[in-house]
């Protein structure tokens, strides 16, 4: 995964790109079918207690992007450390690609 900008920053629009390959030979996923209407779905959730509405992002994935890569555009409401999932359908199995980040 990837990002439009080396930072992230509090309410400020974000790219967030997932570069997905197959782990036999390095090649792009041309085979990503479509999970509950998408190429993908981003969960995210800050790292707050209690969490609260603001703490919670989901963001569905741009169309026509190129084979094995996904797209979303976000932005992070607050700074902090946010957990993210990424949700793709490759031949009816569904893969999950979790992260955490740091947004300033």
């Amino acid at each position: 995964m990837k990002f439009s900008q080396p930072t992230l920053k509090a309410a400020k629009e974000v790219h967030l790109i997932f570069n997905l390959q197959d782990a036999a030979n390095n090649q792009p996923l041309k085979d990503l079918k479509p999970y509950l209407g998408e190429r993908g779905h981003l969960v995210i959730l800050k790292q707050s207690s209690p969490l609260t509405e603001v703490d919670y992002i989901h963001a569905h994935a741009l169309k026509n992007t190129p084979a094995g890569e996904v797209n979303f555009i976000t932005s992070f409401p607050q700074a902090g450390k946010y957990k993210m999932w990424g949700q793709f359908n490759r031949n009816g199995k569904i893969i999950t690609a979790d992260f955490w980040i740091d947004v300033q």
